[in-house]
């Protein structure tokens, strides 16, 4: 994994300098994993919470909101260092989104729909996503995430709710 062979704009210190807050918002270096940081992200995420699913509903909001400030943090921090609105390997916002889209979720079908759903949502961007992403740095990277797993959460529900009274699971 060569950092500054993916970032020549800096030398390599200015990471050593920052590297906290890049670890933090590569979700542990995950983002720098080729070719699909966000994939690699969400899946790191969907697994992660996979773990916290049987806390209560109270302790899992309570960790999506940490998640949700310490990813506008170090985003903020690591494009502003590096002069770039979004870059690649950031993927806290993923993480943070795939835990809001599985959120009161407890079956790996809820988890497995929540993850391809996502997916699709992060990367077509509908209206409400795009545009949150004109937000300046580190909100404008988590708003979009945000957003999507609050739909994903929803439509997640809906198609559950929506087999289950088909008689379909």
């Amino acid at each position: 994994m060569n950092l500054k062979r993916n970032y020549k704009i800096l030398p390599f210190n200015q990471f050593d300098k920052n590297f906290f807050w890049v670890f933090i918002s590569s979700g542990a270096l995950i983002g720098f994993l080729p070719p699909c940081p966000g994939t690699f992200g969400s899946l790191e995420g969907l697994i992660i919470f996979w773990f916290l699913k049987n806390l209560s509903l109270i302790y899992q909001l309570f960790l999506i909101l940490g998640i949700i400030i310490i990813g506008i943090l170090s985003s903020d921090r690591v494009s502003k260092f590096l002069k770039v609105k979004d870059p690649d390997f950031v993927v806290i916002d993923e993480i943070a989104g795939m835990w809001i889209g599985v959120l009161g979720k407890n079956t790996l079908i809820e988890f497995i729909l929540a993850f391809i759903i996502f997916r699709i949502v992060d990367i077509k961007k509908p209206y409400p996503l795009k545009k949150s992403e004109t937000l300046p740095y580190g909100w404008g990277i988590m708003s979009d995430d945000i957003i999507a797993g609050i739909l994903t959460n929803f439509f997640v529900t809906l198609l559950i709710y929506i087999a289950k009274y088909l008689s379909l699971i």
